[in-house]
């Protein structure tokens, strides 16, 4: 009977010091997803390649489909979105190491001189790696007028 008492305090204090780690690491990834999100506003192609990793994909509607870190980096300049404002994010830790954010996003701006759409659903994928969050997916999809 200690053992089971005993085995159900350890479960309990696992359950609580995991919920102080999910707390800490969703507030690193908003954090970290802020300072991406203005990066891409201004340009600032440093800090855009320090929190995407590598194998970083972005699907949105202006790219024409999924188009890898290296070409945004590259054609980072074809991006103008000085208003980008995310609504309540939602941080779903998968596992320690990954997450998913999602988002409604209002947005004005233009790619390649063309605009882009106003009302959004942002979905994205973010890694740990060496104890830091980098964002390893992102994909924006427009929402209707009325939606």
């Amino acid at each position: 009977m200690k053992w089971k008492v005993l085995m159900a305090l350890v479960a309990g204090a696992m359950i609580a010091a995991g919920a102080g780690d999910d707390d800490g690491a969703t507030k690193q990834i908003q954090q970290a997803m802020q300072s991406l999100n203005e990066a891409f506003a201004k340009g600032d192609a440093a800090t855009i390649r320090r929190l995407t990793a590598d194998e970083h994909v972005a699907i949105t509607p202006y790219y024409g489909g999924p188009l890898p870190k290296a070409e945004q980096l590259k054609n980072l300049g074809d991006l103008k979105v000085p208003d980008y404002k995310a609504g309540e994010i939602k941080v779903t830790l998968l596992t320690k190491d990954a997450a998913l954010v999602t988002y409604p996003l209002t947005q004005k701006g233009t790619h390649k001189g063309k605009p882009v759409a106003a009302r959004n659903y942002v979905s994205a994928v973010w890694v740990n790696r060496d104890g830091k969050w980098l964002e390893a997916s992102y994909q924006e999809t427009p929402l209707g007028e009325g939606k």
